[in-house]
């Protein structure tokens, strides 16, 4: 198993992120503070090739119930630009806006591909294979309608609730 993958969110959910949503509803500061707790807990490191970065990108990293479609936000952490890169090649690489954005920034594909390679101790066969295997599953996915759940992010999760629930336990 490799240490850094590729993650494709299915088509069909693009642009609904936990990020997103915040951003949509005005709602930046709860991004903010999601940022700051993981700097806080995680330090500030790659969580994936785990390399000091002067500036990290926060990704969401979920699960799927592949059998009654639904997607779940298991956590969040920051990720280096070139690990971020990979975890979304299908943007960077196979985009118009992606292909630009990434000439623009100095990077090619094969900078990607060799940050993945040497992250995973792999060879360049064994990305085109993961890569594939990627893609693969991103067009089952990209066939359903993915309902989400955002876990402890939820931005309609009523704040009384939860802090009323972890009283009851102690």
């Amino acid at each position: 198993m490799f240490k850094l993958i590729i993650e494709l969110v299915p088509s069909t959910v693009w642009f609904s992120s936990i990020y997103q949503i915040y951003k949509n509803r005005n709602q930046s500061s709860r991004w903010s503070k999601i940022k700051k707790e993981i700097f806080e807990k995680e330090g500030r490191r790659c969580w994936v090739c785990d390399k000091e970065y002067g500036r990290l990108e926060a990704h969401e990293f979920w699960e799927y119930d592949d059998e009654n479609h639904i997607q779940k936000l298991a956590a969040i952490h920051h990720l280096c630009d070139m690990c971020h890169k990979i975890k979304h090649i299908g943007l960077w690489c196979y985009t118009e806006k992606g292909s630009k954005q990434l000439a623009k920034s100095g990077l090619t594909r094969e900078d990607l591909i060799n940050h993945f390679c040497k992250v995973n101790n792999c060879s360049r066969k064994q990305f085109e294979e993961h890569e594939r295997r990627a893609f693969k599953i991103w067009g089952e996915r990209s066939r359903y309608e993915w309902k989400q759940d955002f876990g402890k992010y939820d931005p309609d999760r009523r704040r009384d609730i939860v802090t009323r629930n972890l009283f009851q336990y102690t």
